[in-house]
């Protein structure tokens, strides 16, 4: 088992559930609670949370006394619901996977998706005049948005991002947590990290990415987590940091009752 937990926990640290399961699998211990946590991972960090949580109601009672499958369970009833909080902590989790893995195509369809998410967070937020809503609501939709634009602001602007820039700065100027964030959000830098999206088999082109060609553009790409941490602290987004981090310690403590037992 020693050779098996030794891959698992590389797998893991590379958020690579699927690999994990694998292996755990070909080990016999596939109805075991870390089998259990690792398969709902799987499922999770793809975004499919109902089936991640229908999963993990079958680990064993013991462990749903533990207080990270306490945490995770809990989590996971936020994200199905679709929770500010929840869905943007995990987007950033997900953009690190991506840097992790170096996985760069994907990282900026990632980075892509969550300026356009905190764009349509930040005027449905407004248009409504609604603390708490789920970010699954028909109004999230870009269609929708854009017809709201079109209609009820005088906005014509087929490109989303532009045209809530435009609402914000007729309607909300005097804002500057707004200000802030569309300084950053429509900044050069991460406009040229789009442009390279847009040329990808993710946008509308097939070239490669490699780190030199982000560092180029942005310097260390994991200051573009530090950046999108700092529009949602200005959001009053909570962000659930280190979440499979801290998934992963639980599976080790798991894996090495096993290991020694």
């Amino acid at each position: 088992m020693i050779k098996s937990y030794n891959v698992i926990v590389k797998l893991i640290d590379r958020y690579d559930y699927g690999g994990a399961l694998q292996v755990l699998n070909e080990r016999g211990l596939d109805d075991s609670d870390v089998a259990v946590i690792v398969k709902s991972c799987k499922y999770a960090v793809n975004f499919d949370f109902k089936t991640a949580f229908k999963i993990i109601q079958n680990i064993s009672d013991e462990c749903k006394e533990n207080r990270r499958i306490k945490e995770l369970i809990n989590n996971l009833k936020h994200l199905i619901k679709g929770e500010p909080d929840a869905i943007f902590s995990e987007l950033i989790e997900n953009i690190k996977f991506q840097l992790v893995n170096e996985e760069y195509i994907d990282f900026l369809g990632r980075i892509y998706r969550f300026k356009e998410a905190i764009f349509k967070y930040i005027f449905i937020k407004k248009h409504l005049n609604r603390r708490n809503f789920s970010l699954y609501i028909d109004a999230m939709s870009k269609k929708r948005i854009l017809k709201i634009l079109r209609k009820k602001y005088r906005i014509n602007n087929s490109n989303l991002v532009y045209g809530i820039t435009t609402y914000i700065n007729r309607y909300h100027d005097s804002e500057e947590r707004y200000n802030k964030i569309i300084r950053l959000l429509n900044s050069e830098k991460v406009t040229k990290l789009i442009d390279l999206r847009n040329d990808t088999i993710v946008g509308h082109g097939f070239k490669g990415v490699s780190k030199e060609d982000l560092s180029i553009v942005y310097g260390n790409p994991y200051n573009v987590l530090d950046d999108f941490k700092y529009c949602l602290k200005l959001l009053d987004i909570k962000i659930n940091e280190y979440k499979y981090s801290k998934i992963n310690d639980q599976i080790k403590k798991m894996l090495d009752k096993i290991n020694n037992s």
